[in-house]
């Protein structure tokens, strides 16, 4: 009896040491989880922008500056500074004076060509003619061929001011209608891209 006694001392005992160890047990009613979802905002249908082609000649910028009005478009010029190859023509001489080629100029003149005396380093020259498209360059060559004058001819690579006309953004099906509109119109290269790609080659001078 004795023995039981202690048994049971020691099971007590046991049993009031874990479950002083043991950290209560608090009931607590359900808890809602709530979690901050970020807001979710739509950004619409990708947008697309038509550009058109690369200009340097002032003449050409505003030729497509009215028929673009004409037409009904809206459209911004940005201007980018962009390495341009420049078909260059001269008459081989060089002068000592700027009269001597201005008597130059004059020759030149009289044979309908736009020829300018102009300051070199320490010399002066005559410039006959400076062209950025390749076809108007070969009409030039072919011109002075038939005069009959010498000539030098020169292939440079200048940095110049280049001009393009750029649409609003707009959906891409109103693009696709608005760029086949422009290529009707005779106007060559037109592009059309995304606005991130416009973004991301002439972001500094979007309208």
């Amino acid at each position: 009896m004795k023995q039981i006694l202690v048994a049971v001392a020691l099971l007590l005992t046991t049993w009031l040491a874990w479950q002083a160890w043991q950290p209560p047990m608090v009931s607590q009613p359900g808890l809602t989880v709530r979690t901050a979802l970020p807001e979710v905002k739509d950004a619409g249908p990708e947008l697309w922008r038509i550009v058109t082609k690369r200009m340097v000649w002032k003449q050409a910028i505003a030729s497509m500056r009215d028929r673009l009005y004409k037409e009904g478009f809206e459209t911004r010029l940005i201007v980018k500074r962009e390495p341009v190859e420049v078909h260059a023509f001269d008459d081989p001489g060089s002068f000592e004076t700027l009269e001597d080629a201005k008597k130059v100029e004059d020759q030149w003149r009289k044979r309908k060509v736009d020829a300018r005396a102009l300051k070199r380093e320490i010399t002066f020259g005559v410039a006959l003619g400076r062209f950025y498209l390749t076809s108007y360059a070969e009409q030039m060559q072919t011109r002075l061929k038939t005069i009959g004058l010498p000539y030098r001819y020169e292939r440079r690579t200048v940095i110049v001011p280049a001009y393009r006309f750029v649409f609003n953004p707009m959906e891409k099906k109103q693009a696709e209608k608005s760029w086949i509109q422009v290529k009707n119109l005779g106007i060559a290269e037109p592009a059309m891209m995304k606005e991130r790609e416009f973004q991301r080659l002439y972001g500094t001078q979007a309208p």
